[in-house]
């Protein structure tokens, strides 16, 4: 009867275990289709994709998801209200899963990390806003827009209090630019100079470890703001701490503008998470097991474990996974604007992917610690069932497949959590016009990384109005 309730038990956790096996194969699966929508212009199949499997590929746990993976493709469809609901409750949600991650962590230490609700990168939260803003700035909502670009700073400060010095990611120097043309748009100047002159600190003191270059329309931007509001002495220390955009920077072009036209591109698609597997000696695993805080039936589990160490030899192997970027193919690496007779490159003003590969970066230390030790109480708790099975069976054979299954079911359960908001761009681009009120035609042409043209694409009607900003967006995955 033990024996029978044993595999009964067994079988229906090596069935949860495989199915969480396929996960990673299913989910790149599943981007490839949607992103394929994405890049032949079909966002309403791309939509489609996603509410029909709302339950089948999202679920529970990944509904955060799909909330992103909507907001996202109304964004770039031109549906801006339904992205803006989508991505509000987008924000919402992944609130409440962070908070209650914080206060579970303890007592939920050995559940998977992917049976846990995904609630998304610090980025990815930080970048809803950005959409949302474009959004309100299309459906011409300008005081809207405005809130969101607040609410992004409380969210950017939030982050400065939470991790101090311990990650990159906790400024936005592209979030910062993006907010400082919505405030300049509604004339805020001094809203506007202050993302200006903190998004030029925030790409100066990323270049290292992001490469983004300091954009010399962000420079030039400072600089006029700074001179309509008579700060001299900022002008000055911007000068000296910026002399490469200084040296570029003309100032006889400040104040003979009308308007503007701002053509963003969202280019390639960003990097996606695999498992990076880990061999490492029990002995070495074990001794992370003290630094662990558990509660409850976790602190139970670690003490059933701690009994069964006796038994496991130091060097006995197990495994462990974790979660890594690697680079997503495209083709587009660079883009031309052209306006009449002028044409401009477009410069990366963000760049998601590094910015993703360098977060990860700077919590594997916590999720190292904290999946070693994970891997090495499932391993002693499976050899103390192991043992368990074999004292109370008279059956070798029917023993040593249930304790086989138990080691290959410990093995198993050893799955990073790949999920990520993979319908990203991988850079986001911009060029800048400063043109006379008017109406006018664009052309956006799209090249490889050896410099031949891959596509292109026009863009007319252009209405700009004196004294305000026009936003073009324009999306390129393949």
């Amino acid at each position: 009867m033990l024996m029978k309730h044993s595999v009964q038990k067994i079988s229906t956790l090596l069935l949860v275990l495989f199915i969480l096996a396929g996960c990673g194969a299913n989910r790149l699966t599943y981007y490839d289709t949607l992103n394929n929508y994405v890049s032949q212009k079909k966002i309403a199949e791309a939509n489609k994709q996603v509410e029909d499997n709302a339950d089948k590929f999202y679920g529970e746990k990944e509904r955060l998801l799909y909330y992103l993976d909507h907001g996202y493709l109304f964004h770039i469809g031109g549906d801006y209200p339904k992205s803006n609901l989508m991505l509000d409750e987008a924000r919402k949600l992944a609130k409440d899963y962070f908070t209650k991650s914080i206060t579970q962590e303890a007592s939920t230490f050995l559940v998977s990390d992917n049976l846990r609700p995904y609630y998304g990168e610090d980025f990815e939260r930080a970048i809803t806003h950005v959409f949302s803003s474009l959004n309100y700035v299309f459906l011409d909502k300008s005081e809207d827009a405005l809130v969101e670009a607040r609410a992004v700073d409380d969210f950017l400060k939030l982050l400065q209090t939470n991790y101090g010095s311990k990650n990159t990611y906790k400024e936005d120097g592209f979030i910062r630019y993006i907010m400082g043309l919505l405030y300049e748009n509604e004339g805020e100047l001094n809203d506007a100079f202050i993302s200006y002159r903190k998004a030029l600190y925030t790409y100066r003191d990323q270049q290292k470890s992001l490469g983004t270059e300091i954009p010399q329309d962000l420079f030039n931007s400072a600089m006029d703001a700074a001179a309509s509001l008579q700060f001299n002495s900022e002008r000055e220390e911007l000068r000296k701490d910026f002399s490469k955009q200084a040296s570029s920077f003309d100032q006889s072009k400040a104040a003979k503008t009308d308007g503007e036209i701002v053509v963003i591109h969202y280019n390639g698609l960003v990097p996606h998470k695999v498992d990076n597997i880990l061999e490492i000696a029990f002995g070495k695993a074990w001794v992370y097991v003290g630094a662990v805080k558990t509660e409850g039936a976790a602190a139970e589990s670690v003490s059933t474990a701690g009994t069964a160490i006796r038994s496991i030899a130091a060097d006995e192997q197990i495994i462990a996974a974790f979660p890594k970027y690697v680079p997503t193919n495209y083709t587009i690496t660079s883009s031309i604007v052209e306006l009449g007779d002028k044409s401009k490159p477009t410069e990366v003003v963000e760049d998601v992917g590094k910015i993703a590969v360098k977060s990860l970066a700077d919590r594997l230390g916590r999720i190292y610690a904290k999946t070693i030790a994970r891997a090495a109480i499932k391993y002693a708790l499976s050899r103390a069932a192991r043992q368990k099975i074999e004292e109370k069976s008279n059956n070798a054979v029917g023993a040593f497949l249930l304790s086989s299954t138990v080691k290959m079911a410990a093995a198993l359960s050893e799955k990073s959590d790949k999920r990520c908001w993979q319908v990203l761009p991988d850079t986001i681009r911009m060029a800048r016009f400063r043109v006379p009120e008017g109406n006018y035609s664009l052309k956006i042409n799209y090249y490889n990384r050896s410099g031949g043209k891959v596509a292109g694409e026009e863009k007319t009607g252009v209405a700009v109005k004196k004294g305000k900003k026009t936003f073009i967006l324009v999306q390129t995955n393949y």
